[in-house]
């Protein structure tokens, strides 16, 4: 199995909020190497933007807990750009056309929440709550 993980689920990991077991049962396969675990660049640019508000020693623990984990960076090419330009044709934000395409290009399942915005675009949904 293999899983992109979008930054809602992470965030929610590192604020340990509703779905948090869910996110970390997933990243324990990861670590196993039951799966393998990706996430997009916009992903570690969006938790270090999110966290560097409180602090940019907070954002540096986050980025350095990603850094430590099994996860890989994605980033962008330009089979995931021109992917998440058609995305963005349906309205999806920049940032979530790009993890989407970059789930797609990686043939992953992505790891992320009950919004549907991520629905109808040809990758597998795995909602963490």
């Amino acid at each position: 199995m293999r899983y992109l993980f979008d930054t809602e689920p992470l965030i929610a990991l590192f604020n340990d909020e509703k779905g948090a077991g869910k996110v970390k049962f997933l990243l324990h396969e990861v670590d196993l190497g039951a799966a393998e675990g990706y996430i997009s660049s916009v992903t570690l640019t969006e938790l270090y933007s999110k966290y560097a508000k409180e602090g940019e020693e907070g954002a540096n623990e986050v980025i350095d807990t990603v850094r430590g984990s099994k996860l890989r960076l994605v980033g962008i090419d330009e089979a995931i750009a021109l992917r998440a330009g058609r995305y963005k044709l349906r309205s999806i934000p920049l940032a979530d056309a790009l993890i989407a395409a970059s789930a797609f290009e990686q043939k992953a399942h992505l790891v992320a929440g009950p919004d549907g915005h991520f629905n109808g675009l040809g990758i597998n949904i795995i909602r963490y709550r």
